[in-house]
């Protein structure tokens, strides 16, 4: 079976590392798999870094003629079995071409929980593909909202390698950090800065928080939010003891720095982060919302709040730091939950399936 997966992001965010694992385990598995994306992407970067077979398309917007002919190209080159279209931008590209280069099997990813408002976004959806596939209820439940048939949506939980998963030594990511150790606890987060992440609400919730533990803040990553928070910061008094690192390809690893992981999105599918730090075992502080209570069970796994509510966040955030037994309870909860859920293994797996089966239902595959 050949599979080929299609993206056009420039960014390596959550779906970006999703694809990369899904497709080197499905080469694993002995599948023949494929990745198109963005030339020169991080993406490409890292499949071609793991010999994963790469080609590179730009579309330039959602209706692209060239994008469109380079995708007919290629699909009538590699004649693929499967092939999952995972990001907006290429659906209609990609999706007409796979459809008139016969392929057998159209996937489309959905991987936000953003509304499908607009007569245009419902319309895209009705292109002919074989079905959707998403990675929480949530989505599902805007997918239903937005027009898609309940019985064309199929779920697929986020997934981790906790094989091959690095996880700094704790003084040694302080040391990369250019943190100094000084016996303050750490609070933070990582993601792509962006307006629907709401790290604003963690900036102000650190600042009630200052007020009674000192501690320092950390946020890894970048992205179009990033000067407008840091602005935040300063007016905040709080610029001197919160670190805004950038970029970091080596985020991931890096999380073993915190003493408490917030996640503050107001819209979020399914953030790769919370697997994450699952397996660097911080405890967790994130918002009740999107898809995030299904991969964290609050009491249980983690603590959430109300979204954009500082105090809220700051009491919890708080509790984790003065009860240090409350905090390695839910933290080692959450490691078993995603070790014993969220591997890559059971992602191919149930990906495999459901391959099969809808093959299977358009009678093309035995």
């Amino acid at each position: 079976m050949r599979v080929v997966h299609v993206d056009s992001g420039k960014y390596w965010r959550g779906s970006q590392k999703q694809i990369w694992l899904l497709s080197r385990a499905q080469i694993n598995q002995g599948l023949d798999c494929w990745v198109i994306g963005r030339p020169n992407s991080p993406l490409l970067n890292q499949c071609q870094s793991s010999n994963i077979p790469t080609m590179g398309i730009k579309v330039r917007f959602e209706v692209d003629p060239v994008a469109f002919a380079n995708y007919l190209r290629i699909f009538f080159q590699l004649r693929p079995t499967v092939v999952n279209i995972h990001c907006s931008r290429s659906h209609l590209p990609a999706g007409w071409a796979a459809r008139l280069a016969k392929v057998p099997l159209i996937l489309l990813w959905r991987w936000l929980d953003n509304p499908i408002r607009n007569t245009w976004q419902r319309w895209k959806y009705r292109q002919g593909y074989d079905a959707v596939v998403t990675i929480s209820q949530r989505v599902a439940q805007v997918l239903q909202e937005g027009g898609v048939p309940k019985q064309k949506i199929h779920l697929v939980h986020i997934a981790i390698d906790p094989d091959e998963h690095k996880v700094y030594e704790r003084n040694f990511a302080k040391a990369q950090l250019g943190m100094q150790d000084d016996g303050f606890p750490i609070v933070g987060t990582v993601g792509f800065l962006v307006p629907r992440k709401k790290v604003d609400t963690l900036l102000h919730a650190f600042k009630i928080l200052q007020k009674r533990i000192s501690s320092h803040l950390l946020i890894i990553g970048d992205g179009p939010d990033r000067k407008r928070l840091e602005r935040i910061a300063s007016e905040l008094g709080i610029s001197e003891v919160a670190k805004f690192t950038g970029y970091r390809m080596d985020a991931s690893a890096l999380m073993s720095v915190f003493d408490v992981f917030v996640v503050t999105s107001i819209r979020d599918a399914a953030p790769i982060v919370l697997l994450e730090a699952g397996l660097a075992k911080v405890p967790i502080v994130a918002s009740r919302a999107g898809g995030i209570p299904e991969y964290l069970q609050d009491g249980e796994t983690g603590l959430l709040f109300q979204p954009e509510d500082a105090n809220d966040l700051a009491k919890k955030i708080e509790r984790l730091l003065i009860d240090k037994e409350v905090a390695f309870k839910l933290s080692e909860r959450h490691y078993e939950f995603v070790t014993k859920n969220c591997t890559v293994t059971n992602l191919t797996k149930i990906n495999c399936e459901l391959y099969e089966k809808l093959l299977k239902t358009n009678g093309l595959f035995v």
